[in-house]
């Protein structure tokens, strides 16, 4: 179980790295749930190397990771037939409540307007 654990996050990680630029797909909700978790590691392990005085790490790893972050989230839009445009609720505080469960809700089952479900 553990093992299927780390591949899935090893695999939706790799995964999202090679959609770097892909914002016209979808993305599951794993493959979704496991960037995240990945990205709240980094953040965590970088944040301890930063106060040990290796400063600027944050940046350039945000600088990194902020396209991905963005086309997995339009992707996950995608999804559940919803236009990615629906990423910039964002930018409000009360508009992350409806992203949050849209992010949470089950994707379609078949072909939707953005293609195949993975």
């Amino acid at each position: 179980m553990i093992s299927t654990f780390f591949d899935d996050l090893i695999n939706s990680v790799i995964n999202c790295f090679n959609k770097y630029f892909d914002f016209e797909t979808r993305s599951s909700r794993k493959e979704f749930w496991y960037w995240q978790l990945f990205r709240i590691l980094m953040f965590l392990s970088i944040n301890y190397i930063e106060s040990l005085g290796l400063n600027g790490l944050l940046f350039i790893s945000n600088f990194i990771f902020i396209i991905p972050e963005i086309a997995v989230s339009i992707r996950r839009l995608h999804d559940i037939n919803k236009s990615g445009w629906w990423i910039l609720l964002t930018f409000t505080i009360i508009g992350i409540i409806p992203l949050v469960y849209f992010y949470c809700i089950r994707g379609d089952d078949n072909n939707n307007a953005y293609g195949k479900p993975n």
